[in-house]
Order: structure tokens, then C-alpha cells, then sequence
């Protein structure tokens, strides 16, 4: 199955305003609703902390959560 640049942002696009768990590089996980996501998986979440930007070259895995 072969995915073009349109399949994948629809793909990261069904995280947008979901929870999520994200796993990084350096073994710390993050975890928030995600207000913003690109090609890169450069991610914007919203968490008790307010807003947390994530560079996507330290995503290691993304995993959606419960609705809260």
C-alpha cells in the first residue's frame, strides 16, 4: 500500500483535538490534547502546563488516550 503526501496528512490530521500519549527519544513521554500537527510530526499539545511544542525528529511513537 503506498501513501502519497495527501493519505499522511489525514492520517496525523485524526489526532487534532484528541488525547494523546507521545513517547520521545530521550525515554520521557508527553502527554496532552493535541492542538496542532504537521507532516513532521512536529506536535502542539495543550496540557495541565499550557502549551508544550514538540520537534517531531524526537517522536518516537504517538498513541491516543481516553477522551477527558
Amino acid at each position: 500500500m503506498s501513501f502519497d503526501k495527501d493519505n499522511v496528512n489525514k492520517l496525523f490530521a485524526q489526532f487534532k483535538n484528541k488525547y494523546v500519549s507521545v513517547d520521545l527519544r530521550d525515554n520521557n513521554q508527553s502527554e496532552g490534547k493535541v492542538v496542532a500537527i504537521d507532516n513532521y510530526l512536529n506536535i502542539v499539545l495543550e496540557n495541565e502546563n499550557g502549551l508544550e511544542t514538540i520537534k517531531g525528529g524526537n517522536v518516537v511513537f504517538v498513541s491516543l488516550k481516553e477522551d477527558k
